[in-house]
Order: structure tokens, then sequence, then C-alpha cells
């Protein structure tokens, strides 16, 4: 593997002044998104109320079915003794989803590693696993690339209601189905039989979405010792049932200060990505097996539109005794996890930056700050493949995806070797139709007004046919020519997908096919420096 840097631009505005420094967003936050920050954050985090002993026990029992590792334990060992932690987090996609969800994990263990060395002392990396998200539409499909184009396969999820990621009970047969299909559209290789039994067999061993996804990250990083726990688990709620009832206190002002600071975002030109209403109480609540997002209206608490109902001492009432029941929105998980972790940073993708940036005064809210915000690393893997067909266009990762020159250059083909005079014989029959059509439409309106929508629609269905024509001539000359726009659709597929990044798109076991399931660890052996560019990965 050869690693090459890039800046690309971000799309989002508010990420790309977040992470260039411009002093106008700069004060939605506490830290400066660098490792510099990370010693005075420490020394804020000295008084952290965390029962280190009581919360490693619920993340041990958590991880036990897959057997914790030297790494796991030591890391441990290491926050029961008082070492800070790095968290990301993400929903429990199928096949962990797309490639950002294991970028994320390698994002918080390298960072990790270089704030132990920096700070020299340890510093654990922690993934919170969003197993209470019952949008399962949102985790339960893969992407894959057929004839040339982008397809979405879907897994059929509408059975399991609203039901969470981690309540859901797998239909096993209807997945293991599902896998077979994407696995039969990657082409077959050496690793492709290894890679299928490794997610068939941890497949059979779980009973969730979130045992599916929790197996897998223990597969990839394991050796780490990275440390992950389900926001669902029964012991987890129950140890941040004190953190519910201060969160129900004081929903009204979370719900104002965030309004507020959305409104002063979108005064200094960001987006408002939150949505944030007044009326909100920022958290959700299970009622036979769904999960109901709260509102408030006066003084109670509401969901399914007013049809359950909660007054402020029900509600408190159920965050002390039955706390599994209550869960997080994208407001109150972030005060959650500052709520239970003594949080060094927090890695995160630009969506989930641009929710942090109105959160500031809902921490204040709590006499807490932010930790230190860091954009996760951004990868891309090029295949050996790819690299013959950049090489052979003269082409970089630059070019397509900065330049975005392989649609330039698809556009300067289709021009040298179009028929124009083909397309001018139908382009002034289609005139000539128009015009000999308007002459019919005064002679038939002349004698009844009643024929013009006829005459109108009978002139559309020649033009829609001489369309036709026009498209099959073009898909006559692109099919002789092919071959060189199968190659820019192959870079293109690889590189933008869909017109974004690949890791937005494709599973990791697109690529383990590809390279083996060695994959994770070779990535985690790169010397990735942890800053703004883009990291291209060769293999």
């Amino acid at each position: 593997m050869k690693v090459e840097e890039r800046y690309v631009e971000p799309a989002s505005k508010l990420m790309s002044d977040y992470i260039n420094g411009k002093p106008v967003l700069r004060q939605y936050f506490s830290y400066d998104p660098q490792l510099e920050s990370f010693e005075k954050r420490l020394k804020n985090l000295q008084n952290h109320p965390v029962d280190r002993s009581k919360l490693a026990g619920i993340i041990r029992d958590y991880m036990k079915p897959e057997k914790l590792s030297e790494a796991a334990q030591q890391n441990l060992a290491d926050f029961e003794a008082g070492a800070p932690v790095v968290v990301t987090g993400q929903q429990a996609g199928i096949l962990t989803g797309p490639l950002y969800t294991v970028h994320k994990a390698i994002s918080v263990i390298i960072l990790a590693r270089q704030a132990s060395e920096q700070l020299q002392t340890p510093v654990v990396p922690v993934f919170w696993i969003a197993g209470e998200d019952h949008d399962l539409a949102e985790v339960s499909h893969l992407y894959r690339e057929i004839n040339g184009r982008m397809d979405k396969l879907n897994i059929p999820y509408a059975e399991y209601g609203k039901n969470s990621a981690s309540t859901a009970n797998l239909n096993k047969p209807k997945t293991a189905s599902f896998l077979e299909e994407y696995f039969r559209s990657l082409p077959e290789t050496e690793h492709s039989k290894e890679i299928q039994e490794l997610a068939f067999g941890l497949l059979e061993n779980s009973q969730s979405f979130t045992d599916f996804f929790a197996a897998l990250i223990h597969y990839f990083f394991q050796e780490e010792g990275l440390l992950y726990i389900d926001a669902a688990d029964e012991a987890f709620r129950k140890y941040e049932s004190p953190y519910f009832v201060e969160m129900i206190e004081r929903s009204a002002n979370i719900a104002k200060t965030v309004t507020a600071t959305e409104s002063s975002l979108v005064e200094d030109g960001y987006s408002a990505v939150i949505g944030a209403e007044e009326t909100a109480a920022n958290l959700f609540i299970t009622v036979k097996g769904e999960r109901l997002l709260l509102e408030r209206e006066g003084q109670e608490f509401v969901a399914n539109n007013g049809s359950i109902r909660y007054t402020k001492q029900q509600l408190l009432a159920i965050a002390e005794k039955t706390p599994e029941l209550l869960s997080n929105n994208v407001v109150t998980r972030p005060l959650m996890q500052e709520m239970v972790f003594p949080v060094l940073a927090f890695v995160g993708g630009p969506g989930e930056i641009a929710y942090w940036a109105a959160l500031k005064g809902a921490f204040e809210l709590f006499n807490m700050e932010l930790p230190v915000i860091m954009p996760r690393l951004s990868l891309t893997l090029v295949n050996r493949k790819t690299q013959r067909l950049l090489n052979k266009y003269e082409l970089d990762f630059s070019s397509v995806v900065n330049g975005r020159q392989v649609s330039a250059m698809k556009n300067q083909l289709m021009e040298t070797i179009r028929d124009q005079e083909a397309e001018m014989l139908l382009t002034n029959l289609e005139v000539e139709l128009e015009k000999t059509y308007e002459q019919i439409n005064q002679q038939f309106s002349s004698i009844s007004k009643g024929l013009t929508p006829i005459v109108e629609k009978n002139l559309q269905l020649h033009v829609k046919q001489l369309k036709f024509l026009g498209n099959k001539l073009q898909d006559e000359i692109v099919l002789q020519n092919s071959i060189e726009f199968g190659h820019y659709a192959a870079i293109e597929n690889e590189l933008l997908p869909n017109g974004g990044f690949q890791e937005r798109i494709y599973s990791p076991f697109t690529y383990m096919n590809q390279y083996g399931t060695e994959l994770v660890k070779d990535l985690l052996a790169l010397p990735l420096s942890y800053d703004k560019n883009h990291k291209i990965i060769y293999f």
C-alpha cells in the first residue's frame, strides 16, 4: 500500500470554514480542532464525575460475547485508572454500512495513539454504536456496480416496524438471501469465499442489526483494543438514568438555546441542519416496541401526535425506574456522551460537526464544555485496475475529484464521435413537423376548437418518436466506443460514485473482495497524518 495526500474542498461551507479556521465559526466551539488543544482539555476533565469502575464493567460485560482481546483489556484497565477517551459513533449498518464507518474507527484509534504520545498518558478509543436508532432504512442497504452504473440493493425492513436496530430481531433467511445477492454482484476473486464465510458466520451468531455490526467492529479492531458499547444496552441505560433526569428537567432550556444558536448560525451564513424547535423535548420514548419522538405541549410531554401523554413527574419516574425506555436524539446524544465519558475528543463527519455547532449553549446549561471536535480521516482506496486506467488517460486523483476531468473527457469524446449530419436531419424534421402541424391546427380549429388538443397530442407523439430515434443513434455511437466510455465509467465509479467519495457509498467488503480480510489491519499500519488532507491509498 502507498499513501498520497491531497486537499479536497469540502462540499459543506461549515465544514470548510471549520477545518480552515474561520473565526466566525470558531465561536460556536470550545476548542480548535488540533492536537494542541488536548492538553488544556485534559486539565478540564480532571473533575469529571464518571464512575470508572462501574462504566468499565458495563463495557466489559457488553463486549464479553466477542471475547475481549488483550489490547481491549488493557484499554479498560487504563480507563479505570483514569485515562480519557476519544469517541466516535455510527448507526449499526449492514456489513458496517459505508466505508466511512470503518474510517471513523480508524480515526479514533490513530488519534488516541497520537494523543497518548503527546500527553504522555494513555488515551482510550471508544466506538458508540447508535443501536437505539429506529430508522432502519438508513442501515439496511448496500451499493453495488451493475453494468457500469451504481445500484442500491435494499434489504426488506418493513417487517421490523419502528423497532430499533438493537431490538429488531433479524430475519436471518431474508438477510442471508440479501447478502448472497450482494456477493454475487462482486467479481469472483481469490478472497471471495473467505469474506463470504466471514459475513455469514457472524450473521449466524447475531440476533439484531446491532449484534451483526458489533461482531464486525470486533473482528476488524480487536487487535487495536477498540472499546465499543451499544447506546441501547440496558445496563448502559441504567447508568444514564440520572442524566436523563437532568435532561428532562432542563428540556425547555435545551430546546431554547439550540434554537437560538441555529438562528445565529443562519445569520452567519450556515444551514440549520437540526431544524431545532422550542417545543422539542429532544428525547425518544419506546412504547409497545415503537420508538416515538417526544415533544413538549404546555406542561406535558407528548408523542404520536398527542395520543400519548406524560406529565413531567411521570417522565421523571420513567427516567429513574425504567431508563431503558428513553433514548437520545441528535441534540441530547452529544450531551449524554459527555455526561457518561471523560471525552478528550469527539471524531465526526461533516454532518455531525454541523450538529455540534449548535450545541455549545446546551452544554453550558450543564456546566460542561464541548470536547475537541475533530473531523474524521477521509480515505479513498484505489485498486490496481483503476491505477492502470488513470495512467492510461494521464489522470490522477486530484484531476478526477477536484478537476472533474473525466466528465469533461466524456463530453469531449461525445462531441468528437457524434454524427452531426444525422442529428441535423432529425432536428430539421422536427422543425418542419412543428411548422406543418401549426398549419394543420389552424385548419382543424377553424372547423372545431375541440380538434386542437388532438392535433397537439399527435404532434407530441411524432416528436417523441424523433427523440427516440436520436437516443438510439447516440446509444449506437456510444456502443461503438464502449471500451473508452467503459473506462471513464470505471474511474468515476471507483473515485466518484454517484458524484461523491467512495467512502459514502461502498461497503468495506467491496474492497476486501479485492484485497483480502487484512484490509483494515493494513490500513491501520499506514503512516496516516491526522490533518485535513484526504488520504488516497493505492493497493
